[in-house]
């Protein structure tokens, strides 16, 4: 019995060992610094800084369909931010930590439920 269980492990190994991972992407997001002008009202009543308090405002953009190959950085549960690009990837369930990380962002489309992939290779 454990000579078969042994055999089934070395046939199916090759498919654990292929180091990629895969998540669902939920939304596209273009990053841009927000202007020091610019002042809110937080819900404590105080007055403050857009630049003092937020690092980016991330808006969704549309991209062409088809496959990119990137290279991503997690930067925080389900954003993952696109070397070089201004762009940050939104996933669903998803708990690969990359750090300048090789993926393929597979883009099937700008509407719906899911944008498309982003294939992790390691």
């Amino acid at each position: 019995m454990k000579k078969n269980i042994y055999i089934l492990l070395v046939l199916f190994m090759p498919i654990f060992c292929l180091g990629q991972t895969e998540c669902d992407v939920k939304n596209i997001y273009e990053a841009t610094e927000p202007d020091n002008g610019i002042t809110v009202l937080t819900d404590d009543g105080e007055l403050k800084n857009l630049g003092e308090v937020v690092e980016y405002i991330l808006s969704t953009v549309k991209l062409d369909e088809g496959k990119y190959q990137i290279e991503v950085t997690r930067k925080n549960s389900n954003l993952y931010e696109v070397r070089g690009q201004n762009i940050y990837i939104e996933t669903r369930y998803c708990y690969e930590y990359a750090n300048y990380d090789e993926a393929i962002l597979i883009l099937e489309s700008n509407y719906g439920y899911s944008r498309g992939k982003i294939i992790f290779l390691k």
